[in-house]
Parts: C-alpha cells; sequence; structure tokens
C-alpha cells in the first residue's frame, strides 16, 4: 500500500519535518547520490539551455529543472555537498571514451 504524508504526520507543522525525513531516506545513500546526480544531469539543472530551444521545449526544459529544484529544496544539502553533486552531474554528461589499451 502506498503511504501518504497526510497519514504518516497528522499535524500541518509535522508534515514538513516527516516529508524531508522521507526525501533524506530515499537520497542519503550511495545508491540515492547516484540517482540525484542521474536527475540533475538528466534535468540539465547545471547546463545553460541551447541558444536555438524553442517557448514550448523551453518550457518543458524549465519544468524538469524545477521539479529537481524542488527535490533538492527538500534536501537542504550544505555548499559543499551541492558542489560535489554538481561535479557529478557534469561527470555524467561527459562522452564515454573506449580505450584500446589498457593502463
Amino acid at each position: 500500500m502506498w503511504h501518504c504524508l497526510k497519514r504518516r504526520a497528522r499535524r500541518r507543522k509535522d508534515r514538513a519535518a516527516e516529508l524531508e525525513r522521507a526525501y533524506r531516506s530515499v537520497f542519503s545513500s550511495t545508491d540515492g547520490e547516484t540517482v540525484l546526480a542521474d536527475l540533475a544531469a538528466d534535468c540539465g539543472i547545471y547546463q545553460a539551455p541551447p541558444v536555438d530551444l524553442d517557448a514550448r521545449a523551453g518550457g518543458y526544459l524549465d519544468g524538469r529543472k524545477a521539479l529537481f529544484a524542488r527535490i533538492l529544496s527538500m534536501l537542504r544539502i550544505p555548499p559543499e555537498e551541492h558542489a560535489a553533486l554538481q561535479a557529478a552531474a557534469r561527470l555524467e554528461t561527459l562522452p564515454e571514451f573506449e580505450h584500446d589499451e589498457e593502463f
């Protein structure tokens, strides 16, 4: 059965704390950090939009970025962790290089 916030926290003031705890629980593991970096790269939160982006595609991109920003705001990570997330997201966007030789 799916859990909802209203069932988990009866009082309104408890809901914000419960929701933040749930987001932290999901994204504070190694797997969660990997998923968060992938989401950041996929939505392009740290990249400038293409110059030739039309209004409809721009709105779609803005929506993706807004959703990621909501996730990030729920986690309330310190600046040094945010910088590490940004670096990880940038690494996700780099092309893969195949080497013929082993190092």
